[in-house]
């Protein structure tokens, strides 16, 4: 079999389907990582058996229906499926709804949760057929369980890592004014809500921003490393902070390896509090700046969380970090709290993942298609879009990615690169006592024409 691997943000993303693809080569299938920026492009052209996608929204639809429609088998492992809203547009009933109503219910083979909460709004739903629903978890939290935690990255440093979850409000790639609220609102948020919502964000980021500066300057012998969200511009945290010779701010790497590596993560409604306790790190929650619609939005971060009252209690929770560790029940928070979202903390989701796409029926054509390719599989391309897609076809995505990166740097971050893909499989086949020298990350190449894909192919290569 020939699975293609949607990535989102390879900051994020990329450990875990890297993960996700040495166990599905394991299983004897070829797994390829498809940068989401150029899967209208490259999955044409890879002859896939089946496609797991990065998400089920009304942006992607159209595309999904195009792919559905040349015979591939779609799956769904959502890169934002746990920390989910209790109403509005994210919620798990709403979710269930949209897939449901929207006609993804109709073109899915499968769709994989992250914890056992989303799974059941959809069962309850009806929302797609019951042995379509497949209970995994995400292998990108693989790497905070024990088996895997040895491939993070270094020894435990012991700086305050301050997280940061602002992207609505600060964000690094520039669009149309108003663009965040409107994305909002198509998910399914009311106007008057997200309205609210923002107006109160600003503020909080505001006051965030102000917490940090008096945190640095009241604790001049203690490292932060504020670690900005993957979409927000880092620049207005260098700006802010940059009077502390104590600060340092540093979005790049693993959140998981920055965790691992921390004392203790300080936030505001951040997901990563989740990580923060699967890796058995002491996460503050700054409570006090939170309004009642910042509160209300996503409450599992505060709610897995040492909740801090004040700035003088902040300060009170870092010198005793040790005690305040020590006290804090991880087992029960994991149990009450995260669980249901998370699913298990036992290394094993890839695993899972994989068992269900390898033992799928395989009775459809593999999917390969030159005019989907140039028209950018749409039924009713842009000439932006037939630009890009002869410029694939002609070239290869390989080099029609790397020319638009230097049109638009913000894109680089989303590009995958090789030479990451091909360490971080070793590492896991060595750590996993397999032969690493058995595992090959290479470009994928077009079926038809061999030219060399933004994506990259993942196999396990027997030696005779």
């Amino acid at each position: 079999m020939r699975i293609g691997l949607v990535v989102d943000h390879p900051k994020r993303d990329l450990a875990g389907a890297v993960l996700l693809g040495y166990q599905l080569a394991r299983r004897g299938a070829l797994a390829v990582l498809v940068p989401m920026y150029e899967q209208a492009v490259d999955v044409p052209r890879l002859g896939l058996d089946a496609l797991v996608v990065n998400y089920a929204r009304a942006a992607n639809l159209d595309l999904m229906r195009s792919f559905a429609q040349g015979g591939l088998a779609l799956y769904v492992l959502d890169t934002e499926g746990g920390v989910l809203a209790e109403r509005g547009g994210n919620s798990p009933p709403a979710m269930a709804a949209h897939i449901k109503s929207s006609g993804y219910a109709d073109i899915l083979s499968g769709y994989f949760f992250w914890g056992s909460c989303l799974h059941d709004a959809f069962e309850s739903a009806g929302a797609m057929e019951p042995q379509q629903l497949h209970l995994t978890g995400c292998p990108r939290f693989d790497f905070a369980a024990p088996r895997w935690r040895a491939l993070l990255d270094g020894e435990p440093r012991g700086y305050l890592l301050v997280n940061a979850n602002f992207p609505l409000v600060n964000s690094r790639f520039a669009g149309k004014p108003g663009g965040e609220r409107e994305a909002m609102i198509r998910a399914g948020w009311d106007a008057d809500y997200v309205d609210r919502f923002m107006a109160d964000l600003k503020q909080v980021f505001a006051n965030y921003l102000i917490e940090i500066d008096r945190l640095a300057a009241a604790r001049p012998n203690h490292d932060i490393l504020v670690r900005p969200h993957p979409f927000e511009n880092e620049d207005v945290y260098r700006n802010a902070l940059s009077r502390h010779a104590n600060v340092w701010v540093d979005g790049t790497g693993s959140v998981l390896d920055r965790i691992r590596n921390a004392a203790a993560v300080v936030h505001l409604n951040c997901g990563t509090a989740v990580e923060s306790v699967l890796l058995g790190k002491l996460p503050l929650q700054l409570d006090y700046l939170n309004t009642p619609a910042t509160a209300g939005h996503a409450a599992l971060p505060a709610r897995v969380s040492r909740a801090v009252a004040s700035f003088d209690e902040l300060l009170g929770a870092i010198d005793r970090i040790d005690s305040e560790t020590e006290t804090f029940d991880f087992a029960r928070v994991h149990a009450a709290d995260i669980e249901a979202f998370f699913h298990l903390n036992d290394g094993l989701a890839a695993e899972r993942v994989a068992d269900v796409l390898t033992n799928a029926p395989n009775s459809r054509r593999p999917y390969v298609s030159l005019m989907a390719t140039v028209k950018g599989t749409r039924t009713k391309p842009s000439l932006g879009q037939i630009a890009k897609g002869a410029a694939s076809a002609l070239l290869g995505s390989a080099a029609t990615e790397r020319l638009r990166g230097q049109v638009n740097p913000a894109r680089r971050d989303k590009r995958i690169e090789p030479a990451y893909v091909k360490a971080l499989l070793r590492r896991i086949a060595s750590h996993d006592s397999a032969n690493p020298a058995q595992y090959a990350a290479n470009r994928a190449r077009c079926v038809t024409t061999g030219l060399p894909l933004a994506s990259i192919a993942i196999e396990h290569r027997i030696e005779t």
